[in-house]
């Protein structure tokens, strides 16, 4: 593992702090780059990070406290709780838990990333957007995640307890398990030691600015990979719930979804986890249950496949295969302008790799999630007459440019980050 974590440093391809516990003993707790690039403060085990739709099980763990003490009902419709609400009537708690209340995800309206997530707005508010929207399939029949099901339980929380869903979150699950570095970020409160939020653009750049108002039960908590450990310990016992309600809080529903966890099978074993990104953060907590290994990877640098790495992580543990990244060594080479150019992937009809030349380097412009091009610069490792192979900094992906006995470009192999291997031609 050390050899491992020796060489994606190295190269510059971890961002953010990971912690790996086996059996309760921790394995690795580090920070790597930088929680703040313009005051060059590194990632420490300490640093707070934004967790994204993390906090969804700890709403999810909020709504089954309040069951257990006989406050709600899960399988109660929402309109007991949430009068007024269309389609009230038809729509279980559970199902918004679960993804499956077929209520359209706010945050896949067309102006929600260019406009909406800008705005600050109330809890009533946001849930007045979506509340008239016809549903996408009958409650309960189909899976779709929806942060708008995990914002209607913030509601209700609310409404039950009489307390603020951030106050709950305190004095239910922060403060009984000495949780000191988690909580809900307002945007306004100054809160110590929160990472700064990055995306990249040769360089990195500030993420899309988000409103704090918004994210809430669906995915408004920051915290720490130390505290996130603390969590996990908790979800072992029935510190803050009783075994036969946590039982059902894990088994899955539709799609494998339980109740702000998804439960599946990972490298041929059962493991419960789940993904959160946010204003260039992103997060994946892995819990292999029989295994007992835990791996959480929090990230302020949207570009860190923390899914992929979290994974490969989990192979070297349970010894399987994993391969090392190249070490970025640069060489020289001079022919840019003969590399420069668009590169169409075979299969692929929409999409390309740009090559571009700025200041005297090259770099790839490139889709990523959700389709959002980003720009690395491509850093030349070794050269011959039949090939040139680049790396790309921030994110382990290669590039082999293969050449014909005359010199010219006849194909290019692209390696993404995921171990995905593509042929590209180049557009003339």
């Amino acid at each position: 593992m050390e050899k491992w974590i020796e060489r994606y440093e190295e190269n510059g391809y971890l961002n953010g702090s990971i912690l790996i516990a086996s059996n309760e003993d921790i394995l690795l707790n580090r920070g790597f780059g930088m929680a703040n690039w313009e005051h060059a403060i590194p990632n420490k085990p300490t640093t707070k990070f934004k967790i994204g739709s993390l906090t969804k099980a700890f709403t999810a763990m909020c709504i089954y406290q309040l069951h257990e003490k006989g406050k709600l009902n899960i399988d109660d419709c929402i309109e007991m709780y949430l009068p007024n609400y269309r389609h009230g009537d038809k729509i279980s708690i559970y199902h918004c838990l679960t993804n499956s209340t077929g209520i359209p995800n706010y945050t896949s309206s067309p102006d929600f990333w260019p406009k909406t997530m800008r705005l600050p707005m109330t809890l009533h508010q946001l849930i007045d957007s979506f509340k008239t929207l016809e549903l996408n399939f009958e409650p309960g029949t189909k899976f779709k995640y929806s942060n708008s099901g995990y914002t209607l339980l913030t509601a209700i929380i609310e409404n039950v307890s009489g307390i603020s869903y951030a106050e709950y979150i305190q004095e239910n699950i922060c403060h009984p398990l000495g949780m000191f570095n988690t909580g809900c970020d307002d945007g306004i409160e100054i809160i110590v030691d929160l990472a700064s939020g990055y995306s990249y653009w040769e360089n990195p750049i500030h993420s899309a600015y988000a409103d704090s108002s918004i994210p809430l039960g669906a995915y408004g908590l920051y915290s720490t990979t130390e505290d996130l450990f603390l969590w996990d310990q908790a979800l072992k016992s029935s510190q803050l719930l009783n075994k036969e309600l946590m039982k059902r809080m894990f088994t899955p529903n539709l799609s494998l979804y339980a109740s702000g966890w998804k439960v599946s099978a990972m490298l041929n074993r059962n493991c419960m986890h789940h993904f959160g990104d946010i204003s260039g953060f992103s997060s994946d907590f892995l819990r292999f249950t029989d295994d007992q290994l835990t791996i959480i990877f929090l990230s302020n640098m949207n570009v860190t496949p923390v899914t992929h790495l979290t994974q490969e992580l989990a192979k070297v543990i349970f010894d399987e295969h994993v391969s090392i990244p190249v070490p970025i060594q640069p060489i020289n080479f001079s022919n840019m302008e003969f590399i420069a150019g668009k590169y169409f992937l075979e299969n692929f009809e929409y999409k390309v790799l740009d090559i571009s030349i700025n200041n005297g380097e090259l770099y790839l412009t490139v889709p990523k999630m959700y389709e959002v091009l980003y720009k690395f610069k491509l850093v030349p490792v070794s050269h011959n007459e039949s090939k040139t192979t680049f790396l790309t900094e921030m994110v382990n992906e290669q590039l082999i440019f293969h050449y014909s006995l005359t010199g010219e470009i006849t194909i290019v192999e692209y390696k993404d980050f995921n171990e995905k291997k593509y042929i590209a031609y180049k557009h003339i």
